[in-house]
């Protein structure tokens, strides 16, 4: 999953870093940048993802399939609602 969501951000947020699947402070901070362009993220881009991070990725997931409470919390549900966006063909 951290591959194609590492393309993702490579199409969508300028991410240069590698495409390993190995999420570091360089893909963190992507998806911090994307989910502050796209889903309502208001903290700081620094790499370190926290409630804030997960609950702009919660909002995501919500358009995606996921019906729980967008509390900052990743579980299954929330994890589930992401892989249906990201597995999504646009981002091969």
């Amino acid at each position: 999953m951290w591959k194609r969501t590492q393309n993702w951000l490579r199409i969508q947020s300028g991410y240069t870093g590698p495409i390993d699947g190995i999420p570091g402070p360089n893909t963190y901070a992507a998806l911090q940048r994307n989910m502050a362009g796209n889903w309502g993220y208001t903290g700081p881009i620094d790499g370190n993802p926290g409630p804030m991070t997960w609950s702009a990725v919660q909002r995501l997931a919500a358009q995606h399939g996921y019906t729980g409470p967008i509390d900052g919390v990743m579980g299954p549900n929330s994890w589930r609602g992401f892989s249906r966006f990201i597995n999504a063909d646009a981002w091969d």
